[in-house]
């Protein structure tokens, strides 16, 4: 069996988190869970009820809100650090069903690619669909949960779920920690890209797992429809950064898009429009470097 180490970052998602790692913690090939909790510094009353998964999760209380690439980085630092072949990170909002760790170990370790995630099953109006082609605008700069064939869309992989080779990151570096919240997975498909890597990622798309949204996204749930003022902010700073270091050329033609954003959301949700202008703001005062360089 290969040695895989699961990472689950948790914002106030302390029972989702729980129910994510009891899918995966007893998968054979799973050898450790780690549970890293970003809002640990809230000091709130919410618990991690782990019962018989005592002796099999660990949960790491960082001193501040590391992000999600931070707060995963955390526990992809361990991984590497023990030894461990593979990495499997998990949104606390995704439940794998049995046996589903070992078929991505399984379609990963008889491919060339660095990373391998399932496809995902969403249902933002109660009608569930199946996202197989996640990608990034490359017009408008913006993510896409289903983006059509061609060359303003860049493909990636969902970030939500995904099974990574812990060598991969020895070799080309962590997720980057200047994205808060979104893009990290984009970025890291562009980084190994532009080092020559041919086939980065697949998505294996008869593999299938259901993903809600959690409190950061949406704080009721991923059917209410409503997102968080967090995710707008930070959506649009990760676009920023993410252009500024990547695709300098087209930054202002993103920024011009976000701006249009907000003024759709003026009159019906000023708070997200406020949102989204902080965040462009604070994109464009950040110092933003690729990681592969000093």
């Amino acid at each position: 069996m290969s040695a895989v180490a699961v990472v689950i970052v948790s914002y106030r998602s302390e029972v989702a988190a729980v129910a994510a790692a009891r899918s995966v913690a007893f998968e054979p090939d799973v050898v450790s869970v780690t549970i890293v909790d970003n809002s640990a510094s809230e000091r709130r009353h919410e618990e991690f009820i782990l019962d018989d998964l005592s002796d099999r999760v660990v949960v790491v209380r960082p001193d501040q809100n590391l992000g999600y690439a931070g707060g995963n980085n955390l526990g992809l630092r361990a991984a590497m650090t023990s030894g461990h072949e593979f990495v499997l990170v998990l949104n606390p909002d995704v439940d794998l069903p049995t046996g589903t760790v070992r078929a991505l170990v399984e379609e990963l370790a008889n491919s060339e690619a660095h990373v391998v995630s399932p496809a995902l099953a969403e249902a933002p109006n109660g009608r569930e669909t199946v996202l197989r082609r996640p990608g990034f605008d490359l017009l408008l700069g913006r993510g896409v949960l289903e983006a059509p064939f061609g060359r303003r869309f860049t493909p990636t992989f969902f970030g939500a779920a995904f099974l990574a080779r812990s060598r991969s990151f020895e070799q080309f570096g962590l997720l980057d920690e200047q994205l808060f919240l979104y893009c990290e997975e984009i970025e890291f498909v562009e980084r190994l890209t532009r080092q020559g890597e041919r086939e980065v990622f697949l998505v294996a798309e008869d593999m299938v797992v259901r993903h809600g949204r959690g409190g950061t996204v949406s704080p009721g749930g991923y059917d209410t429809g409503a997102r968080s003022t967090i995710a707008y902010e930070e959506a649009s700073r990760s676009v920023v950064v993410f252009g500024k270091t990547y695709h300098p050329f087209r930054l202002w033609v993103w920024v011009f898009a976000r701006l249009a954003m907000a003024a759709g959301l003026i009159i019906r949700n000023p708070r997200a429009a406020r949102a989204v202008l902080r965040g462009v703001t604070r994109g464009l005062v950040s110092r933003s470097v690729r990681p592969d360089r000093p």
